[in-house]
């Protein structure tokens, strides 16, 4: 099939898609929510599901409350839409509803919280980070430092194994709601693999959680520095650099030529191609040879990744890669990281191909990306949560916005 292509006037119309309506995510504070806050779908109203026994996430696909990862990632975009205070006042949200652990829910509203245990992903450095200086300004810096750190120090006391890298609570936690690598499935010849319970959840040392926090980490020893916490900042760039050792010594899988989640009792490493095992190389803390490697082998490799419609969240050459609305194997919950194309791992990839030299390949797979959601907005008005990777048809949560205001780093790309 060829690759999809935009026109200019294609280029235009999604741009003016995302300007208008991205500020509708973005709602005063109310309740339990302090400063103005994000919610992946447009123009809802927050908390409208507070007092159902199911979420509409579960039923529509409309997302009413604030999430960890799409909040922060929205943020980190909202300069490009007018909002570059958004950024502070989203951190700001997750740490004033700390339990005294350092501890953050994942999930809030402004009458409840949701998904109840589960931890904030940890991006809240990185997004301050990326909003620059001048969001420090008039704060207090010291308490705003000794609010992350208590944050980072919580995933460290109840995330860390005794070898030094990091695990899940369980697959939810993750974001990667289905993640195949993390729930460990081969083969199933139903559509619900029976072994479920049997499935390693909250133990397996996960490439994705180690490379948040090895960059989050960093992350955190600019925000010290620039608060003028020098042995702090060292020791956060110490912890970062550790942990990188870690990931390159464990989890990295020569056969794949890509990382892995590894099970700490069998040590043996989950041998299958999810995206999350991409993101040591992604977000760019991975070997030059092995980022070389990954990409090669992976990224631009047809076989596995690159797809008509953008990068797969799992490789076509898995025995389970699927493009169903929901995932057909292991925890069916709400959405589908089984194959289906999302905007965020595709932008990671677009940064990384630029950042290693392969800008060609940045803007073909930048053009996929674009096309696929210029299709659907133009056959269903509206963008989705994610996208068939082989025909681009949208699958699931009409009105989604979320990350995929990171759709604006493509276009300026391709303009």
């Amino acid at each position: 099939m060829p690759s999809p292509k935009s026109s200019a006037q294609d280029l235009r119309k999604l741009k003016k898609y995302l300007m208008d309506n991205a500020p509708g995510c973005v709602h005063q504070p109310e309740g339990l929510l302090k400063y103005k806050y994000v919610t992946p779908t447009c123009d809802i109203r927050a908390g409208g599901d507070d007092l159902s026994p199911v979420p509409e996430r579960s039923l529509t696909g409309h997302y009413l409350q604030m999430y960890d990862w799409d909040a922060c990632f929205f943020a980190q975009a909202a300069g490009r839409i007018g909002l570059s205070d958004l950024p502070l006042s989203v951190v700001a949200n997750f740490l004033s509803l700390s339990d005294g652990s350092g501890h953050l829910p994942r999930t809030v509203s402004p009458n409840r919280v949701w998904d109840s245990g589960d931890a904030c992903k940890p991006f809240l450095c990185q997004t301050l980070d990326l909003a620059g200086d001048s969001l420090l300004c008039n704060q207090d810096t010291v308490r705003l430092i000794a609010d992350l750190e208590h944050f980072l120090r919580y995933w460290q006391s109840h995330r860390r194994h005794a070898s030094g890298l990091y695990h899940w609570r369980n697959v939810l936690e993750s974001g990667v709601d289905d993640n195949l690598a993390l729930l460990f499935p081969q083969e199933a010849a139903v559509d619900e693999n029976k072994e479920t319970d049997k499935f390693p959840d909250g133990k397996l040392l996960a490439a994705d959680l180690n490379t948040y926090l090895a960059v989050e980490y960093q992350a955190f020893s600019r925000l010290a520095a620039r608060a003028g916490q020098k042995d702090l900042s060292l020791e956060y760039e110490r912890r970062s650099a550790e942990l990188i050792g870690l990931i390159e010594s464990e989890l990295w899988d020569e056969k794949l030529g890509m990382y892995a989640n590894l099970d700490p009792d069998s040590l043996v490493r989950v041998a299958l191609r999810s995206w999350t095992g991409l993101l040591p190389v992604l977000l760019g803390i991975a070997q030059p040879s092995r980022s070389e490697q990954t990409i090669k082998q992976n990224v631009l490799n047809a076989e596995h990744f690159f797809r008509h419609s953008g990068l797969a969240s799992f490789a076509a050459s898995e025995p389970l890669y699927n493009q169903s609305c929901r995932g057909l194997y292991g925890r069916v919950i709400v959405s589908n990281w089984q194959g289906p194309v999302w905007v965020l791992p595709n932008v990671l990839a677009v940064r990384c191909l630029l950042r290693q030299g392969f800008k060609a390949m940045a803007q073909e797979l930048a053009l996929r990306v674009t096309s696929t959601l210029v299709s659907g907005l133009t056959s269903h008005g509206t963008l989705f949560e994610n996208y068939n990777a082989e025909t681009g048809e949208p699958l699931f949560a009409p009105r989604f916005m979320s990350w995929n205001i990171l759709a604006l780093e493509l276009i300026e790309l391709l303009e």
